[in-house]
């Protein structure tokens, strides 16, 4: 069943409760490591704000540090957020194209704890759906495959639902 305004408007004001939280916990890290730990769920927040240019530094910021840390179990989390907001990012700025490279880029990682228990962001999946491009989202949940192994049944749900020309319900990964 695809999320009704209602409910989504409720998981948007969800997220947004923990915006401000989790863009002071970035802004108190003292070292590069805790800014590490802190910027997937800063950059998401600040992209969540409408803060566009803060959203489009912190994604650079986390990919980067994300080479620094490439052992680290946070990793994963640094790609996939720094790459969602990029994409998010190029799709509002009208580059579908880049859109696309940078969903990929976000579904190309090994997991992490948190993807591989509670799943992606399908934030970037759900605006490239809206603009026609099924076969990216569907090769995206192809990758998801690779590190979701909890959400095997969801990203079939939401294959059948794609190719019938369908919205799936992303339900909470729609605004991690």
């Amino acid at each position: 069943m695809p999320l009704t305004p209602a409910m989504e408007g409720r998981a948007r004001r969800f997220a947004l409760k923990r915006t401000e939280q989790e863009l002071a916990e970035l802004a108190a890290a003292p070292t590069d490591e805790d800014a590490f730990y802190a910027l997937p769920r800063a950059t998401s927040a600040a992209w969540q704000l409408g803060r566009f240019e803060e959203a489009c530094r912190l994604a650079k910021r986390s990919i980067a540090l994300a080479e620094q840390f490439s052992g680290n179990w946070n990793y994963a989390n640094a790609l996939h957020a720094g790459h969602t907001v990029l994409g998010l990012l190029a799709l509002r700025g009208g580059n579908t194209q880049q859109a696309v490279v940078e969903l990929h880029a976000s579904g190309n990682v090994r997991g992490s704890p948190q993807l591989k228990s509670f799943g992606p962001s399908m934030q970037l999946a759900k605006a490239l759906i809206t603009v026609g491009e099924m076969d990216a989202v569907l090769a995206y949940f192809g990758q998801c495959r690779t590190f979701w192994s909890f959400g095997s049944l969801w990203l079939s749900i939401w294959e059948k639902k794609v190719k019938r020309g369908a919205m799936p319900n992303f339900s909470m990964n729609l605004y991690r």
